[in-house]
């Protein structure tokens, strides 16, 4: 599901990168963007989170459920992201089918109906059981998340100041969505040409406002410049990233197994 979701404090540190831009435009400070922290997952846990993807695969119901535990913590985040994140625990249940088909409303998206409209229980599993393969096949690095302490999770969650990322967004008119971050320097352009001199660098670990009020030509988009006006990035260069989290939460349970405690997506 990451695939389709998706991955910009101060303007002091940019300021020279940014010299000679237009003025256009609020001026503004990025919010500053914490680093992922990663974590090596253990052989024991490589060992067991791969046994539940063949099982999932398999779609043998028994095994999957002794990959799960009998409680799943499932977090759900927005697009929006000064949204706070919304956290329930769910369980225990009858069956794996029945923990399956409650995990599946939990996957950021809509699950398809049966052609007659009516929700079926086979595709709400079905759902889940792709959820649980994409996480633990889309290669991000593990790594942590605030909200399942102790966990090992199949992606490192990055914290960031919601509150005042809605402040910013509030003050230049756009969605708290409209953020994006960048993993290495990019370098943005006055005009939407490739040949177009030089606005500025973007920073890693940053997450920068883009401008959807500015026209730009397909693959192109308009970003705000920290210091006031608006500069463009090609977007099949720029490589931008949100600081989103989908994907599955390991820990250890009674018996010393690598169990699957939470479920983490980005709804749409």
């Amino acid at each position: 599901m990451r695939s389709t979701l998706i991955s910009l404090a101060l303007v002091g540190l940019l300021a020279t990168g940014f010299a000679g831009s237009a003025l256009a435009g609020e001026a503004y400070a990025p919010i500053k963007l914490e680093a992922a922290k990663s974590i090596q997952p253990s052989p024991e846990l490589i060992a067991d989170a791969t046994a539940l993807l063949a099982n999932v695969k398999k779609g043998d119901g028994d095994a999957i459920g002794l990959g799960l535990a009998s409680k799943v913590t499932t977090i759900d985040g927005s697009i929006d992201m000064a949204f706070p994140r919304n956290k329930v625990v769910i369980g225990p249940y009858k069956t794996t089918e029945d923990m399956l088909v409650a995990l599946s409303g939990t996957i950021g998206g809509d699950v398809p109906t049966a052609p007659d409209g009516s929700d079926d229980p086979k595709l709400h599993i079905a759902a889940e059981r792709e959820f649980i393969v994409q996480s633990l096949t889309d290669s991000q690095p593990w790594g942590a998340d605030p909200m399942v302490k102790g966990a090992v999770c199949t992606y490192a969650y990055r914290s960031f100041d919601a509150k005042a990322l809605q402040k910013l967004a509030d003050k230049l008119g756009i969605q708290s969505s409209g953020f994006v971050y960048v993993t290495a320097p990019y370098e943005l352009k006055k005009t939407p040409a490739d040949s177009a001199a030089a606005a500025g660098t973007l920073a890693p670990d940053l997450l920068y406002a883009l401008d959807y009020k500015t026209d730009a030509p397909r693959n192109w988009i308009a970003v705000h410049l920290p210091e006031g006006g608006t500069a463009f990035a090609r977007m099949s260069v720029a490589k931008f990233d949100k600081p989103y989290a989908t994907g599955l939460c390991f820990n250890k349970n009674k018996a010393g197994k690598w169990v699957v405690v939470a479920q983490v997506a980005t709804s749409l």
